[in-house]
């Protein structure tokens, strides 16, 4: 019986413990924050692969490996979707001013 009730004053005390962060005043700030870096960081990541793909693609067209419609047409594909993560990375950096 005596230890029931150590466990469950236990486990009562490792769930307030756990749980506190959730409950805090700060806590949605803190959340919106952690969200608009994580969202920030993935755009840039995504930028920097969008122009490493554009590196690429200018390595294959100058060894050959791809005609010179094909290129244009990837080119201009990736070249929209650096742009406008771009944007989205400014709008991200004008919000936070």
């Amino acid at each position: 019986m005596i230890a029931a009730v150590a466990i469950a004053a236990l486990a009562v005390a490792v769930a307030v413990v756990v749980l506190q962060p959730l409950f805090r005043p700060d806590a949605q700030e803190a959340e919106r924050v952690s969200n608009a870096l994580s969202t920030e960081q993935d755009l840039s990541t995504r930028h920097t692969m969008a122009l490493a793909a554009l590196r690429d693609l200018e390595d294959d067209r100058q060894t050959g490996k791809i005609g010179d419609a094909d290129y244009a047409a990837l080119r201009a594909r990736l070249e929209a979707s650096a742009v406008e993560l771009m944007k989205s990375l400014d709008g991200l950096a004008a919000e936070r001013r």
